[in-house]
């Protein structure tokens, strides 16, 4: 079995433009999102079960089925197939070989969804058919188990140009700026002595009132005992508040 597709998906369809949806073929156009140029599209829903159901009742007549399916198995069709112009073909979009096609057809289809099928009273092949009318890419169970698609062939479409990527010289730079006198940049403060934490700033002390009489006192300090000096010195404040 292929590995499935990658998630990641164009935004535009290459062909006709719109939003693709989320299924292996546009939504729009149907063309084939892996190999758009391969001009392979999904093949109708009703197209799709019509060779399903032509198939179940060639499958009847088996010597006929089983050589037709021998001569057709090589172009990735089956007898059903071969008359309605439809082609299975690889998930990822390349050719599916006649070994693929056989297991396909005969083992997972006729004898796998078949016999079970019939044994559940025609259950598993109504199924299967029916599946291709719930999943937007016509695939029926066989063919989500062994990772095919069922297209149709027409004309490649024309593609729409590429958007070229952008080159280095595209882009244009900035004008420089213009040339000047530089401004000096103000001085940035220079900072004190880091403060120990609590420590508490303390205010500037007053100016303290001074006078001729103050200034002799302090001379004769040294010669005065203390407690002679606070009580002359207490004497001259008074007297200097006194006369202002």
């Amino acid at each position: 079995m292929s590995a499935r597709l990658p998630s990641l998906r164009r935004e535009t369809c290459p062909a006709c433009g719109a939003y693709p949806g989320v299924g292996v073929f546009c939504s729009e156009c149907g063309v084939l999102m892996s190999h758009p140029e391969s001009g392979d599209f999904a093949a109708p829903y009703l197209r799709r079960l019509a060779a399903e159901l032509l198939d179940l009742l060639l499958f009847l007549l088996l010597p006929l089925w089983l050589f037709w399916m021998w001569q057709t198995s090589r172009d990735g069709q089956s007898p059903a197939k071969s008359l309605l112009d439809l082609y299975v073909i690889d998930e990822a979009g390349q050719p599916i070989t006649a070994q693929r096609m056989w297991v396909r057809e005969l083992v997972i289809k006729r004898l796998v969804l078949g016999l079970v099928g019939y044994g559940l009273t025609l259950l598993g092949p109504i199924l299967n058919a029916g599946w291709i009318l719930m999943n937007p890419d016509r695939q029926c169970i066989h063919d989500r188990a062994v990772g095919t698609l069922v297209v149709v062939r027409r004309e490649a479409p024309v593609l729409a140009e590429a958007v070229p990527e952008p080159q280095a010289a595209d882009f244009q730079m900035p004008p420089p700026a213009p040339s000047g006198p530089r401004l000096t940049p103000p001085p940035i403060p220079v900072p004190g002595p880091p403060r120990a934490v609590g420590q508490n700033i303390e205010p500037a002390a007053p100016a303290r009132p001074t006078s001729p009489e103050l200034e002799a006192l302090e001379l004769e300090r040294t010669r005065l005992s203390q407690t002679e000096y606070e009580r002359r010195r207490r004497a001259l404040l008074r007297q200097l508040e006194e006369s202002s």
